[in-house]
């Protein structure tokens, strides 16, 4: 991609997100964005339809950027606490409040990211039908990591509780594998 295309587009979302983080999504205009980014309305719409255009985008961007960093999926029943580790940082980018309401077709982004999740781990071999618990377990620790971030942003987590909650988690999938 045009290094001006991707200059243009980061400078369209850093806008958004910085919209986003000051009032609620209904009320931002592409007017703040344009302004914000320090365009012109034409460069905004050459790119994106509308704000619920650049919102898909981002949204699954972000659950590409996860996704993608799903080589540590197959360790959900093997090694559930560096799953849970990983896990952790991978949704690092839910630390922004602007990620979390994206939403389509009334799915949340956490329903959305448990989906593809869910896809990802079929590829690598986790069936529904051999673990019926992936998709709960799934949306119970992406809801409860994005949480933890969120909270995080405004109450600094120490690294011994993460890894107090990894331990749980851990505990978790065991006592659900025994079962």
């Amino acid at each position: 991609m045009d290094i001006r295309i991707k200059k243009t587009k980061k400078a369209i979302t850093d806008a958004f997100l910085t919209m986003a983080s000051q009032k609620p999504i209904e009320k931002i205009t592409v007017t703040d964005i344009v302004k914000e980014a320090q365009i012109n309305k034409s460069t905004f719409y050459a790119h994106y339809h509308d704000i619920y255009d650049l919102m898909d985008v981002l949204r699954n961007d972000a659950i590409e950027a996860v996704v993608s960093n799903m080589h540590y999926l197959s360790k959900l029943f093997e090694d559930p606490r560096l799953f849970f580790l990983e896990m952790y940082d991978a949704l690092s980018i839910c630390k922004s409040e602007s990620v979390q309401p994206f939403s389509n077709n009334n799915q949340t982004f956490s329903e959305q990211l448990s989906q593809a999740m869910r896809n990802k781990a079929v590829e690598h071999g986790l069936h529904p039908d051999r673990y019926h618990m992936v998709g709960p377990l799934l949306i119970f620790t992406i809801n409860g990591i994005i949480g933890l971030h969120k909270t995080s942003a405004t109450s600094p987590i120490a690294k011994e509780d993460i890894d107090t909650l990894a331990d749980f988690f851990e505990n978790g999938v065991k006592a659900i594998t025994i079962a």
